[in-house]
């Protein structure tokens, strides 16, 4: 997939060269000058090396999520150095790193950016929305010097997302999960994957923000009791950590669990806004929703696929 997306990218538009220096305007309303093309780029969360990937570049740099780099993006991060915990990056093995261009998730580098500028170049974007995947692409395939094919990068997605959209029967309740400890959290309606999921005719439990006017908090502790109240078709969960969710005598009671329709994903449903991550997690989603309809994405690492929630003591 992450060939076929680069493939797409590359045979979509001319091969036109992009000149330097450009100024990009990060989600923290600063310019950033970026006088050459970056020869090494650091991705602190998976958002930069998904969309290297996808234009075919290979990330010199990465973070990881509960000590794992993420499964989705394959081989792409074969080699990359590990840079520490997404929410605290190791500022020493930055430095030896010494990357012309850093991207990274604004949330976690706040409070060390103005390290991040005396190492190199410095990207940070709000990643949550639909609006802030394709922004963000744009803005960092201007920098990395793809501004063209970052543009086919979107447009092709998009032009999926209607396809399916169209195809989607619809008619189902969803929830999206994420799990710290034995506390469930749901996604609002304004996130990329429970957007995605409303695009595919399913209707978001948790529903939308009460707080419309900001994009942040994504999503909300949620009770097991009031869940079973709401009782969705289907349950999409993640977890970072490899074992089981914690049991409790309300999970068997819940109609998803019950019907085999409560689904584990990967880190890609939390982190989806990267070209490779976004595609997967439409497709895997169709999928889960109406297995009739869209068949099984059959290039999705096996780290990464969707499996039957799992539970224990």
């Amino acid at each position: 997939m992450i060939a076929l997306l680069a493939a797409a990218a590359l045979g979509s538009t001319p091969a036109v060269a992009q000149g330097y220096p450009v100024t990009i305007v990060d989600d923290r309303g600063k310019p950033v000058t970026v006088e050459h093309p970056p020869r090494s780029v650091a991705s602190v969360s998976t958002f930069g090396a998904d969309l290297l990937a996808a234009l075919g570049r290979k990330v010199d740099g990465l973070s990881t999520l509960n000590n794992k780099q993420s499964a989705f993006l394959g081989d792409a991060t074969r080699g990359a150095v590990n840079l520490g915990e997404v929410h605290e990056t190791n500022l020493e093995v930055l430095t030896t790193l010494a990357p012309d261009l850093i991207i990274g998730l604004r949330t976690y580098t706040e409070p060390f950016e103005k390290k991040f500028e005396e190492i190199g170049r410095f990207l940070a974007f709000d990643l949550i929305t639909l609006d802030d995947s394709l922004h963000a692409v744009t803005r960092a395939a201007i920098a990395l010097g793809n501004a063209a094919r970052g543009e086919a990068l979107n447009a092709a997605f998009l032009e999926t997302l209607d396809e399916y959209a169209e195809r989607a029967p619809g008619g189902l309740t969803v929830v999206f999960l994420w799990h710290w400890a034995d506390v469930p959290f749901a996604f609002y309606d304004h996130h990329l994957s429970t957007h995605i999921i409303a695009r595919l005719g399913a209707t978001n439990v948790q529903g939308a923000s009460p707080t419309p006017q900001l994009a942040s908090p994504d999503s909300a502790a949620i009770t097991l009791e009031n869940l079973l109240g709401l009782d969705p078709d289907v349950i999409i969960s993640f977890k970072g950590d490899e074992g089981p969710f914690v049991d409790h005598p309300i999970w068997p009671r819940l109609k998803a669990v019950k019907n085999g329709r409560a689904w584990r994903v990967g880190d890609q449903y939390v982190m989806p806004h990267g070209p490779i991550a976004r595609d997967m997690v439409l497709r895997e989603l169709a999928h889960l929703l109406y297995p009739a309809q869209f068949p099984p994405p059959d290039d999705i690492p096996a780290g990464a696929r969707a499996s039957a929630m799992r539970f224990a003591r």
